[in-house]
């Protein structure tokens, strides 16, 4: 299943994994709306983080997954990337372990060891440091006002990879130095970049008539977000 460009809140009711575990005895459960807001269910299945209300067993190891909340912790970009024999990997948050590493490691491969109670040897797999964890995640809910000139007002909601629940119900905490956008506005072959402190952005008459695309990137201490986009019509 593919779903390209996905927006981070796609609750995916059509799409299916199906996925085989690596023992027939080992089991998935069902989940309903307060377990997955509680976290349940979470996966890794190539490269973008799922969660799955309904695990329907096809026999032997296989199972289908549907019922899906994707691209979950700011992993949308990976949504619908997935190809089959890509790895599943089911995220117990609380049986996970994170590790403080150096900056220097951003870019660089790193070799992890892990071996259990009775191990000989240990399993070794080598990964790439690519920092997602430390840029912010892109902004969400992008949305144009038009205004009496012809111009139009860009809006957005930014996120923060500090906080992925929303506690307070009133805001994210912010988790950089200080709040700052890169937006860039597209029309046909000219391009204007603009840097703002707060998450809107003007788009002209004249170039609202030439159907404009605004990339809005959040900057962050160690780098930027991927782009959030939108097309704001003539």
């Amino acid at each position: 299943m593919r779903c390209e460009g996905a927006p981070a809140t796609l609750l995916d009711l059509r799409g299916a994994f199906e996925v085989v575990l690596a023992q027939a005895e080992m089991t998935l459960e069902d989940a309903d709306a307060p377990a997955l807001d509680r976290g349940v269910n979470l996966a890794l299945i190539g490269d973008e983080l799922v969660q799955f209300g309904r695990a329907d067993p096809l026999g032997g190891a296989r199972w289908r997954l549907s019922g899906l909340l994707r691209g979950r912790r700011g992993s949308e970009a990976a949504a619908g990337s997935q190809s089959p024999g890509d790895r599943f990997v089911l995220i117990d948050a609380a049986a996970a372990r994170a590790f403080d590493l150096p900056l220097s490691v951003l870019g660089r491969e790193i070799r992890v060891m892990a071996s259990g109670v009775g191990d000989a040897t240990p399993v070794e797999t080598r990964c790439v440091m690519r920092g997602t964890s430390v840029v912010p995640p892109p902004p969400v809910h992008l949305r144009f006002v038009g205004e009496a000139d012809g111009s139009a007002t860009v809006r957005w909601t930014r996120r923060s990879r500090a906080g992925w629940r929303w506690i307070d119900g009133v805001d994210a905490p912010l988790a950089e130095e200080v709040e700052a956008y890169r937006v860039t506005v597209t029309v046909g072959a000219t391009t204007r970049e603009v840097e703002v402190a707060v998450p809107s952005v003007a788009v002209t008459a004249a170039e609202r008539a030439g159907a404009a695309r605004v990339a809005v990137r959040q900057r962050g201490i160690f780098g930027e977000s991927l782009a959030a986009t939108l097309i704001v019509p003539a």
